[in-house]
């Protein structure tokens, strides 16, 4: 039997994915080389922007043929696309066989047990990670931010076991693993009140094991930053100092409206401390220009908060209410073009600016295949001359800057 796999949106969904990979692996399913080739189709969705929905559902209209060929193949559509659409899908498609909500996500496992049962678990399977791989630790969202539909389709938030955590990133340290990536939707709100651990606690016990060198975390929230994650932040070299914070707003009214629960000021506060830990953190970012009621007066508190910051990349986004329940665009569409492109490029050029700043530094990366890497800052590299193995991590001087991506030599 052979499987195909299709991923849309984000990280979690691309954790999802590898779950189930791994599940129909153990299985004896091999990866289809090709899509004619494959018993079994799993179509990922997302809905969080309207071009990666547009995607999973055109790619779903383009395997009518497939599955009318082989009547045994079998079709699931999974992720959050299909959460909000529901029946609206099976409507729509009817040659699909089961559609999976986000909130359903584990039901997948039981269908393909039951359409597959002739397959055994096989548990002694190599499972031969790459050197950095996804660790999901809380699914689902609390926060009801005005404009996102995530909470809607994923639920609220479910906390993953700490224990259970630890002995999976336990098992990928032992498979080559030698980087993590915490994910959540409000990554370090995490709590596990069964044994009263919080995010801090997490990372704190990850970092024993010997084989993860670096920990990095999507995405967190200004709202779950706290004294206890400074002073871990100050003591423990493995946190990457690389660290994505929404800020989504320069303006306090529009952030209340978004209903953030915090402010600029505190935003700012945040960034000065873990710049004071260490002078070397990097901090991205998402924003959203042109939402409900935004002013030029808002617009241009964005624009400041974004000069005084200085993110090293940020995610820019034009405010689109998608949804029925959502607030409506109160400015033209090319007022919103015109905002967009502005914060666009002051962002590429501030970004310029700081990874120029790199030339002639010492820095540490963890090099993931040949030369090429991620510093503990997040800039791509590639080490020239290196002769480092996956998984090593290194110190090197950064001699030349190319495409956003730093060059440089081992440091000795």
């Amino acid at each position: 039997m052979k499987y195909k796999i299709f991923t849309f949106g984000c990280q979690l969904n691309f954790d999802d994915s590898k779950n189930i990979e791994i599940f129909l692996k153990k299985k004896g399913f091999i990866n289809a080389q090709k899509l004619d080739d494959s018993d079994l189709v799993v179509i990922n969705t997302c809905t969080v922007r309207q071009h990666a929905e547009d995607k999973a559902l055109s790619l779903i209209g383009s395997l009518k043929r497939w599955k009318e060929t082989n009547k045994d193949r079998k079709l699931i559509v999974s992720g959050c696309a299909s959460e909000k659409l529901g029946e609206e899908l099976k409507k729509r498609f009817e040659f699909i066989d089961y559609v999976i909500g986000a909130k359903s996500y584990n039901k997948i496992y039981e269908i393909i047990e039951k359409e597959f049962p002739q397959k055994p678990i096989n548990t002694n399977l190599n499972l031969n990670y790459d050197v950095s791989a996804y660790q999901t630790i809380s699914r689902g969202c609390n926060m009801k931010c005005s404009y996102c539909i995530v909470p809607y389709v994923r639920g609220n938030e479910i906390t993953i076991e700490f224990k259970k955590i630890i002995e999976e990133v336990y098992k990928k340290a032992k498979n080559n693993v030698k980087e993590i990536i915490l994910l959540g939707q409000t990554v370090n709100s995490y709590f596990d009140r069964s044994e009263k651990k919080d995010f801090v606690d997490l990372i704190r016990e990850i970092s024993q094991i010997d084989e993860i060198k670096i920990i990095r975390f999507l995405s967190s929230h200004p709202l779950f930053f706290n004294e206890k994650f400074f002073d871990e932040y100050r003591r423990n070299p493995k946190i990457s100092r690389w660290i994505h914070l929404p800020l989504q707003s320069g303006s306090n009214r529009i952030l209340k409206i978004m209903r953030r629960g915090y402010t600029v000021e505190r935003f700012k506060e945040i960034v000065k401390e873990l710049k004071k830990i260490d002078t070397k953190t990097s901090i991205s970012t998402d924003i959203i220009v042109g939402y409900t009621s935004e002013t030029e007066e808002d617009f241009l508190m964005t624009l400041n908060a974004v000069r005084e910051i200085r993110f090293s990349f940020a995610y820019c986004f034009k405010y689109s209410p998608r949804f029925n329940d959502k607030e409506p665009l109160t400015i033209s569409v090319e007022e919103l073009e015109k905002r967009h492109q502005i914060i666009l490029s002051e962002v590429k050029k501030i970004a310029k600016e700081l990874i120029n700043e790199k030339k002639g530094e010492v820095e540490e990366a963890i090099i993931y295949k040949g030369s090429s890497g991620k510093t503990h800052t997040g800039y791509n590299c590639c080490i020239i001359d290196s002769r480092e193995v996956e998984g090593s991590f290194v110190k090197f001087k950064v001699t030349e800057i190319k495409n956003n991506t730093l060059y440089g030599r081992i440091y000795e």
